[in-house]
């Protein structure tokens, strides 16, 4: 579903992502997790070409990834985002923040779009919220609505940069909550997250990055209790330690 081949980015002199190479199948939730600065966020933002990357191929769903124009944005279509700061529109109702997509990007009708919008709003846990704004909500229900908008687009595949980094600690359990049922329903997912229980709970692979370099890829179980590398070993002792 996702392929990266080779994939090389700079940010000055600094080489964030030094020639990664990964692949993700349908159904996959694949979990990137390591020390700040290694690269997991730039790595998913690749992904939709939220950053271009220097050199190296992107895949999705078989098809690489355009660099710009209509090409790009169709697939960008089929892959959706969800951010730590939950980015929905400010002006807009919580209802207008999940059609919005749908009726300008892929043309559905309004009365289709809201009826959509209105059941996966349920199905996230705030139905009942439609109709406020996102200021009138809290962290944890802003960024389930973000999840919903991402998801009224049908994506083939969902990237998740660090979706509970911003949340009061009693509102991350709600938004990994649906997470761990979107992984239920097959849904492919990369996850960038410091949520090592989320990690064990959901992931099909733990993913290692460090100095923008992946170090192990291993299913969760032995990730945890074997890991491979110095490093990965660092990491686990550090957070088991604190």
């Amino acid at each position: 579903m996702v392929a990266l081949h080779g994939v090389n980015k700079h940010f000055g002199p600094l080489h964030v992502l030094k020639n990664v190479d990964l692949e993700v199948h349908q159904g996959q939730v694949v979990v990137l997790i390591g020390p700040s600065g290694s690269g997991k966020s730039t790595l998913c933002r690749t992904i939709n070409r939220l950053e271009a990357v220097d050199s190296g191929v992107i895949e999705v769903d078989g098809k690489e990834l355009p660099r710009e124009g209509r090409g790009l944005a169709a697939l960008r279509s089929h892959v959706g985002m969800v951010f730590q700061s939950f980015n929905l529109f400010a002006h807009m109702s919580v209802l207008d923040n999940v059609t919005v997509g749908p009726i300008r990007l892929k043309k559905m009708g309004k009365k289709a779009a809201e009826i959509k919008a209105l059941q996966l709003l349920e199905r996230v846990g705030v139905g009942h919220q439609a109709s406020k704004l996102p200021a009138q909500l809290s962290g944890g229900q802003q960024q389930r609505v973000a999840i919903a908008r991402a998801l009224a687009m049908d994506p083939k595949v969902m990237l998740f940069d660090e979706p509970t980094s911003a949340l009061d600690p009693e509102m991350i359990n709600e938004v990994l909550d649906v997470m761990v049922e979107l992984a239920a329903e097959g849904m492919t997912m990369i996850v960038v997250t410091h949520e090592m229980g989320f990690a064990r709970k959901a992931a099909d692979r733990v993913v290692f990055m460090a100095d923008g370099e992946i170090l192990e890829d291993q299913a969760p179980e032995d990730f945890f209790t074997t890991p491979k590398t110095d490093r990965a070993r660092d990491f686990l002792s550090k957070l088991i330690t604190h």
